[in-house]
């Protein structure tokens, strides 16, 4: 226990990057999860209500619905007059926003992969300058107590920098891929909305009652 508390304010920085990663992963984790939503049920669901005409009830599902799915959905339904080339740009536009938003704080997941193996490693060598101060310090009869907590403080660093690393490349990999399945979920939103909306043309205002009155007798 005692080769941890030797690592002095290096180690402790390698501790807290960790802390640090590891409620970034599990936020982003959680976040992807909550999101995470079967595009076909879901698209299901808004054509029915489209299917009626109810376009404001369509727009009210895609609000209560949390995730960049029902945003795109969303942008989909308000621009549906637009020419479809100019659909596709607001959707395309839309679609880069929400996943950058996503991908955002997973980027230091990335960062911290990157700077703990190198706290680790100045953490070696300045537990290793400060052996060989202590050795030179107490020549020609060298203790080497003082030496060895050097070397055990510089140890702790690496080992700590080393571990921290490992599990942010780990962690980033797991939420890239589920980013990159979120991502391809939202290229099926996009093509079957586009393609619900060029058989519709005519998608309007909601049924007004006298209509569904006839229709009902």
């Amino acid at each position: 226990m005692s080769l941890f508390w030797d690592g002095g304010f290096l180690f402790w920085l390698t501790v807290a990057l960790t802390v640090a990663a590891v409620f970034v992963f599990l936020d982003r984790l959680l976040r992807l999860r909550k999101i995470a939503i079967d595009p076909q049920d879901f698209l299901q669901g808004i054509f029915t209500v489209l299917d009626k005409g109810q376009t404001d009830e369509a727009l009210a599902i895609c609000d209560e619905t949390p995730g960049p799915l029902a945003a795109l959905v969303a942008e989909a339904v308000t621009h549906r007059d637009s020419d479809e080339e100019h659909l596709r740009e607001i959707l395309a536009t839309t679609a880069h926003a929400e996943l950058s938003r996503l991908e955002r704080r997973t980027m230091l997941l990335s960062l911290f992969a990157q700077i703990l193996p190198l706290i680790g490693l100045i953490g070696t060598f300045v537990g290793g300058y400060a052996a060989l101060s202590a050795i030179d310090a107490a020549a020609p009869l060298v203790q080497p107590g003082a030496a060895v907590r050097a070397a055990a403080g510089a140890l702790a660093t690496t080992i700590a920098g080393l571990v921290g690393a490992a599990f942010c490349y780990a962690g980033h990999y797991v939420l890239v891929m589920k980013t990159d399945a979120l991502s391809l979920h939202m290229d099926t939103c996009v093509a079957l909305t586009l393609d619900y909306l060029s058989r519709n043309p005519d998608l309007g205002a909601d049924v007004p009652e006298e209509a569904e009155d006839v229709a009902a007798e």
